[in-house]
């Protein structure tokens, strides 16, 4: 949808309307008072949203004193918004499948 499309539609039902410089104004006027924020309703059980966060943990060895860093791997569920997390050494398949055939239920 483009704004030029918003004010034909507009003109249609107000053909006595605002002019399109007007309108546009009036429109970014409109847009300053919103807040960027995506509403999604989501059915219990529907979906769950997986991803590592792209923050790194630093994890100390007790004993050596050697710190590694984990990466955080999250899964949210989208009625509830529960979250998990769980640290791993790194991002590659190996990680992710073990991440995947512990938490995912077989049926």
């Amino acid at each position: 949808m483009t704004l030029s499309i918003l004010w034909e539609e507009y003109r249609a039902v107000h053909p006595e309307g605002y002019a399109y410089s007007r309108f546009c104004d009036l429109f970014r006027g409109f847009e300053r008072r919103l807040t960027p924020t995506m509403r999604q309703e989501h059915v219990a059980g529907d979906k769950v949203f997986v991803d590592y966060s792209g923050k790194k943990l630093p994890i100390v060895d007790r004993k050596t004193g050697e710190i590694r860093e984990a990466e955080i791997f999250l899964g949210v569920l989208g009625a509830s918004s529960y979250t998990f997390a769980e640290a791993t050494w790194s991002q590659t398949l190996p990680d992710w499948d073990r991440l995947a055939r512990a938490h995912v239920p077989f049926f």
